[in-house]
């Protein structure tokens, strides 16, 4: 258990991983010792519809007796569609981006986005990694390839707002990303650091319009990039600078939501610092939520030295309140007084037939007027 108001405050800002469908004894015990502010959930973590809800309520109640102020514990995952879907059936099969962006309707993208908040949060999650908001410069490029929407920055942008909006009113927090954008990159961070070197004015004419779009339409996540944006910050990424966080996306773009760093285990990040060392650089430049997904020692060893930091004045208290500010109004907001998620209310939200409908009408390439958000669901009734 944390001993300290200080360590459960500081141990808000980590979102980890666990390793598989079922939490394990050891599990379970590092989590009521950390209690971090975020789990997210990949395709290790999901089987069907009756484990994937035992384990979110699971993580709930192994973390909430223990942390600050007995918040509930964010329950994230990359629910983009196509590739990059963790939970498969009977959850309804999103299409692509790029196929969204194919049939360019904002009405039909905004019910996509509204299914699948729908589904997302009757199993207990709530907060969806999604939309990707980069406009690539070849649909072919490593790192996103039909994950984005389209080459068209204003496709992009009615298409991200449009989902951010659908995520949203289906009661799911959407986290864009990649800011300051991952479109001009032709490297895959996972592996290295990509590199930029387009002017701050080509980032803001092409890169930044779906971030502003999304910002507009009242979006409450963003997620930063592992890319170094020479025109913006010639020496760190990112993730890891303060002009890019602080100076352009809250002070420029006026962000006033959470702000997330991408994974700090990917090989952008870990093979020129130090996980710790990272961790401790993104909350000075303005990251709220910093993601470590694999190794939790790492997230462990990474709250040690953010404590530290915090306690020997390396990083000003005034960034910790700020940000556990933030958290705790959108905490308020998407999860409340946490309530256990029922496998019969899954079960009977999951895959409906209009769900299946709208995917399958923009696989097709065809409009749809009438969605489910605009259908009373009986269920929730």
């Amino acid at each position: 258990m944390m001993n300290s108001d200080l360590e459960r405050k500081v141990a808000q800002l980590l979102i980890v991983g666990v390793s598989g469908p079922q939490l394990s004894s050891e599990e379970k015990k590092s989590l009521n010792k950390l209690a971090p502010g975020g789990v997210i959930l990949f395709k290790r973590n999901y089987q069907n519809i009756n484990q994937v809800v035992s384990l979110c309520n699971d993580i709930q109640a192994a973390i909430i007796p223990h942390s600050y102020k007995g918040w509930a514990t964010w329950m994230g995952v990359d629910h983009e569609g196509g590739r990059v879907q963790r939970f498969g059936e009977p959850f309804t099969k999103i299409p692509p981006a790029k196929t969204c962006g194919d049939l360019n309707s904002p009405k039909t993208t905004f019910e996509l986005g509204f299914i699948m908040a729908k589904e997302l949060h009757a199993v207990g999650v709530r907060l969806n990694f999604a939309p990707v908001a980069d406009v690539p410069r070849d649909m072919n490029a490593p790192a996103l390839g039909d994950r984005a929407y389209s080459l068209d920055p204003e496709i992009v942008s009615n298409l991200v707002s449009a989902t951010v909006r659908g995520l949203q009113k289906g009661g799911v927090m959407a986290v864009a990303k990649h800011f300051p954008g991952h479109g001009p990159a032709n490297v895959d961070s996972h592996s290295e650091l990509p590199k930029c070197h387009l002017t701050k004015d080509q980032l803001e004419a092409c890169d930044w319009m779906p971030f502003r779009r999304a910002i507009r339409a009242r979006c409450n996540g963003i997620m930063t990039a592992h890319i170094l944006n020479t025109a913006l910050d010639s020496e760190r990424p990112a993730t890891l600078s303060k002009k890019i966080i602080r100076n352009y996306l809250r002070n420029e773009l006026r962000f006033k939501g959470l702000v997330f760093s991408d994974d700090m285990e990917m090989g952008a990040i870990v093979n020129d610092y130090g996980i710790d060392d990272a961790c401790l650089m993104a909350v000075e430049a303005g990251c709220d939520h910093v993601l470590i997904c694999q190794n939790f020692d790492a997230a462990m060893s990474a709250h040690e030295r953010l404590v530290k930091a915090f306690e020997g004045g390396l990083l000003p208290l005034s960034y910790l309140d700020e940000a556990l500010e933030r958290i705790s109004n959108f905490k308020n907001e998407y999860i409340g007084q946490y309530k256990d998620s029922t496998p019969d209310f899954a079960e009977a939200v999951l895959g409906k037939p209009d769900f299946q409908a709208v995917a399958e009408a923009i696989r097709e390439k065809r409009i749809v007027e009438n969605g489910p958000s605009t259908i009373a669901l009986k269920v929730n009734e």
